[in-house]
């Protein structure tokens, strides 16, 4: 498995807080058998101090999961802002381990309307960049079918949390995630670990074994080949 969601750095955002907590994680993560990582603290606009934190906290944290056989890689979590593309071109928020990958979230109860977001999805690409939606199940005002669709259509990727597949959440958020497998809307899972009890590496491991048991090879693509397509450089 290859996980492109994850909050692993440590004391950079609200996931792991400490190098021994992320240590810990790096051991979970070797033993659940996930070989890349893609490493993506949160981040919204340009903040240089933060920036250079998360460069000397992961450069720390990859030495760490070299000596076990981990691939790291760096990237962001991108909360939206109108400066997205300005602060992509100019190089002050990370894409996807140097491609033109970028991770996408809004908040959580943003409601501006359907086609503004569509339209922002738009200019994202036009710009040169593949947008991959984070989460789209945990928006409370776009869980509608047609609008994943329609996101889809015009190139957007769309990335669901482990967690989500999983019977332990919430029950709206799981009913419409199924709905998502089950209309074949979803590209990748990630574990949009935080390095918590609810949050970590081990439902990426429980999601795959549950979606492989129903969908045969549809998981393999959303767990394995869609996530190693996104962190290779060449694409």
């Amino acid at each position: 498995m290859i996980d492109i969601h994850s909050h692993i750095i440590f004391d950079v955002d609200d996931g792991s807080k400490t190098l021994e907590q992320s240590i810990k994680y790096l051991e979970e993560i070797k033993k659940v058998g996930i070989k890349k990582v893609v490493c993506t603290p949160h981040i919204k606009n340009q903040n240089d101090e933060k920036l250079r934190k998360i460069d000397i906290n992961y450069k720390i944290l990859k030495e760490e999961a070299n000596k076990r056989g981990i691939e790291l890689y760096l990237g962001n979590e991108i909360m939206y802002s109108e400066k997205i593309i300005t602060l992509l071109n100019n190089e002050n928020i990370h894409t996807l381990n140097n491609t033109k990958y970028i991770l996408v979230e809004f908040k959580r109860n943003e409601n501006m309307d359907e086609e503004s977001i569509i339209t922002i999805f738009e200019k994202i690409i036009d710009a040169g960049y593949n947008p991959i939606l984070a989460h789209p199940e945990l928006y409370r005002h776009y869980r509608h079918i047609d609008f994943v669709e329609k996101l889809r259509a015009i190139g957007v990727i769309i990335q669901i949390d482990a967690t989500s597949v999983l019977a332990s959440s919430p029950f709206n958020i799981y009913i419409y995630t199924h709905k998502l497998l089950k209309n074949c809307l979803v590209d990748i899972v990630a574990s949009d670990s935080h390095c918590t009890r609810k949050r970590n590496f081990k439902s990426l491991s429980k999601a795959y074994k549950k979606l492989k048991r129903k969908y045969g090879d549809y998981a393999d693509i959303m767990f394995k080949e869609n996530p190693e397509a996104v962190t290779k450089k060449s694409v």
